[in-house]
């Protein structure tokens, strides 16, 4: 295991934090990939502690000088704030999991709404062949209609809330997992942790990342998706 001198060093630097902490990434990961779908609170915990160690703790890190300051006189200090941000992260996202899928739904779908209809309606100038109420208020028109496609997708997420959590799991165990791949292998190969921070912004490097994500992402939704339909259609009846 590297001292979390190592790991506090580089908490401004995502890719280097991640490849420090490499026996908390690949577990996780891992699992959030092949057990997604057939454990969704746990998954939706587990993801929530990649978001407090990997995203929370560095951002705290990186803006506030008084929370880095009293990390930095002991290791001890940086341990307990890297595991506590982490784990009430995930006993948040544990709690209020369902809003979560809810918000998560009712923000895609709204975005979604809002920047297709102001596309369309701009794209062939329909605004001009409206009457004057209409173009005067358009802009919170497209706002509440967008907002009610959006309550409609929370909900509909929320029914689905296996299904949608599997998938943000798939997607961001496969991410990681990735990074972990692409990432020690660069630096198997050239020794130079220095540069690895670097490597996801060459377009061959990025182009590697997209497609391990992608097989990642494809295998974890056969595991869990197909091979289980497959299943339940050869049991005896």
């Amino acid at each position: 295991m590297p001292n979390f001198e190592q790991l506090f060093a580089h908490s401004s630097d995502y890719i280097l934090l991640m490849l420090e902490t490499w026996y908390i990434v690949i577990p996780i990961s891992a699992f959030l990939i092949f057990a997604a779908k057939h454990v969704e609170k746990v998954s939706v915990s587990l993801f929530g502690f990649l978001l407090g160690g990997f995203v929370l703790f560095p951002v705290l890190v990186d803006r506030f000088e008084a929370f880095r300051q009293w990390i930095s006189t002991s290791e001890v200090n940086q341990y307990i704030a890297f595991f506590v941000i982490s784990v009430l992260c995930a006993i948040v996202l544990y709690v209020l999991f369902r809003v979560f899928i809810f918000l998560v739904g009712f923000l895609a779908t709204m975005g979604m709404v809002y920047y297709v209809v102001d596309f369309v309606v701009k794209r062939f100038e329909l605004l001009a062949n409206m009457n004057q109420f209409v173009q005067e208020n358009w802009f919170m028109i497209l706002l509440a209609v967008s907002a009610g496609c959006g309550i409609i997708g929370g909900l509909l997420a929320t029914n689905r809330s296996s299904s949608v959590v599997a998938v943000l799991s798939l997607l961001a165990g496969s991410a990681a997992l990735s990074v972990e791949i692409v990432g020690w292998s660069y630096l198997f190969a050239t020794q130079d942790k220095q540069k690895v921070s670097e490597l996801f912004s060459k377009p061959a490097a990025l182009a590697v990342f997209i497609v391990i994500t992608a097989v990642l992402f494809v295998a974890g939704l056969y595991f869990n998706f197909s091979r289980g339909k497959k299943r339940q259609e050869n049991k005896p009846q």
